[in-house]
């Protein structure tokens, strides 16, 4: 889960409009905020009451105490009416979910983005909600509530429980012994099956062409299937077809399916029939591949604390790959992130590495001014970062926060980056990723683009049964002021590869016979590429100590933080 932060005037014609832009075959409502003037240079924003020009300040300073008091300062203009955390937590399940829909519309950041529809939403869902609290259905109540929150296509929009009381086995617990994968050619083939599972003894093999699923069409089925228990909430049209490519091998145990399929050595298509069954959740483990390691991301109680340790006990890890490469892998932005990220580059620089694969794609956000920083080690000029925005109660209206800006470091460095990203590289892990396609940074090299879920999130009610309500009341905005990363009513969104790593034949195998093939394209490209590695360039920064002494002013006063 992730949030944001000085003090901030904000001026009285600062106003959300609306406009239409026509692009290609689609007439596009673009959500724009006014903002003072357009960010050309650090500090343009006149009544942005913190301006970051160089988010690595705070970090550099090493003293998280002085940074935690510069982000609560942030709200000084609308500290007086913010409000606590909402306690619905004690009312009926009814009451509660009404209350929860109301403060939803009210502070959503993305309504008119993404054109919900408030009234259709209440309409289907409170029904379910009061069936289930006639017949006191624990599972039935925290089921329509995730798929009301689901209806909303925002990964930061959700509910954090720590007891699903049995619903997600109830759904998902059985699996066919068979998982699939939708190639790029339009294909649906069989990637992966379980040994000595009744479809091996049918015959099914891996690389199997999947044409029909309990009589639809494979595309069709695809479409219809739930993928309301996916631990990170897609925001994106292919990040929630990936997701339902994985459930569509999942149902109830004991749940029959016919599957239709075609092989190289059967002169017809045959149906097979085959009944779900407790693996564990495995075919999901498999199905893993486009975070580079196969991890029980579903079966596990709690996902926030216990898929990371799967791929990694530490925030930062770092190590020398063939070739003399470096791969470093950044899981969150913490402020003790920084420290271990900085020493893996002064590393990486002082080895003179001929490249460096930077892999977001297990990162699960935190704060935006570290994951701006975090790019300032590789771009050669200011890059617009972020305005940030955060509901006022008391005007009704969204303001403008802060500014921000990555700067180039003192010592960067120039050679060829490789970044690689995941629909699971959701909030501020996309930051970085944004900063280098925004910059020509680097390049993005992955099967799949980010999550598309930017927006200001934190935890905004207490719900029944122990349950927390979490969801963006504020916005990342770009220098013109309109809305950036998070996904729209198109479900476009998230920043995409710049090279795609086909998903073919191939490549489903090699990946699924455990190689890290999205690493190996990224290996490629940088051994691909002819450029000599420029120098480290030593720059006197904004916040040199001379300049603050001298002047006694500071480089930058503020930021955002995503919860």
């Amino acid at each position: 889960m992730t949030g944001n932060s000085k003090k901030v005037r904000i001026s009285k014609s600062r106003i959300k409009r609306a406009r239409l832009v026509i692009l290609p075959g689609i007439l596009l409502l673009m959500v724009v905020y006014i903002v003072p003037v357009s960010a050309t240079d650090p500090g343009d924003c006149q009544t942005c009451g913190m301006i970051w020009k160089d988010t690595c300040v705070p970090f550099e300073r090493n003293n998280e105490t002085a940074y935690n008091l510069e982000l609560a300062s942030s709200y000084g203009p609308i500290q007086a009416n913010l409000t606590p955390i909402h306690d619905f937590s004690k009312e009926s399940w009814s009451e509660a979910f009404l209350d929860a829909h109301t403060l939803l519309r009210e502070r959503y950041a993305f309504s008119s983005w993404k054109s919900i529809d408030w009234d259709g939403l209440y309409a289907a869902y409170s029904p379910r909600i009061a069936d289930a609290e006639r017949t006191g259905d624990k599972a039935a109540y925290y089921r329509a509530l995730r798929e009301y929150l689901f209806s909303i296509p925002d990964g930061h929009v959700n509910i954090m429980a720590t007891d699903d009381f049995g619903a997600k086995y109830a759904d998902i617990g059985g699996g066919y012994g068979l998982a699939v994968s939708r190639l790029d050619s339009g294909k649906v083939i069989v990637s992966y099956v379980a040994n000595g599972s009744a479809a091996d003894i049918a015959g099914i093999q891996p690389g199997d062409e999947v044409l029909a699923w309990n009589g639809k069409e494979v595309w069709d089925a695809i479409t219809a299937t739930p993928y309301l228990w996916s631990p990170t909430k897609p925001s994106t049209t292919e990040g929630i077809l990936l997701q339902k490519q994985r459930f569509l091998t999942r149902g109830p145990v004991g749940t029959i399916a016919s599957i239709t399929i075609a092989t190289t050595k059967d002169a017809e298509p045959r149906t097979v029939n085959l009944t779900t069954y407790d693996d564990g959740y495995e075919s999901l483990t498999k199905t893993t591949t486009f975070l580079g390691n196969k991890v029980n991301d579903v079966g596990v109680a709690q996902s926030w604390t216990d898929i990371k340790p799967q791929i990694s006990n530490e925030t930062v890890t770092a190590r020398t790959l063939p070739d003399g490469y470096t791969y470093i892998a950044i899981y969150g932005e913490s402020y003790d992130v920084y420290q271990p990220f900085k020493s893996a580059m002064m590393a990486a620089i002082a080895n003179k590495t001929p490249g460096i694969v930077l892999d977001f794609r297990y990162n699960s956000g935190g704060d935006d001014n570290i994951a701006s920083c975090f790019a300032g080690w590789f771009v050669d000029t200011p890059v617009f970062y972020e305005y940030v925005t955060k509901y006022d109660p008391g005007s009704g209206k969204f303001a403008i926060l802060s500014e921000a800006w990555t700067q180039p470091r003192p010592i960067a460095y120039h050679g060829p980056v490789a970044v690689l990203v995941s629909p699971y590289t959701i909030s501020s892990g996309e930051g970085v990723p944004m900063v280098f396609a925004n910059s020509g940074t680097g390049t993005i090299i992955s099967w799949y683009g980010t999550n598309g879920a930017f927006g200001m999130n934190s935890p905004q009610a207490l719900m029944p049964l122990g349950q927390i309500l979490f969801f963006p009341d504020g916005a990342s905005l770009d220098k013109n002021g309109v809305i950036q990363i998070d996904s729209n009513a198109y479900l476009a969104g998230g920043v995409a590869p710049g090279i795609r790593v086909p998903v073919n034949e191939d490549t489903v195998a090699r990946s699924m016979a455990g190689e890290d093939v999205q690493l190996t394209y990224a290996l490629d490209w940088l051994a691909a590429q002819e450029k000599p590695l420029a120098a480290p360039t030593q720059q006197v920064p904004c916040g040199a100590a001379t300049v603050v002494i001298a002047l006694g002013i500071f480089c930058l006063i503020s930021g955002s933080r995503r919860w």
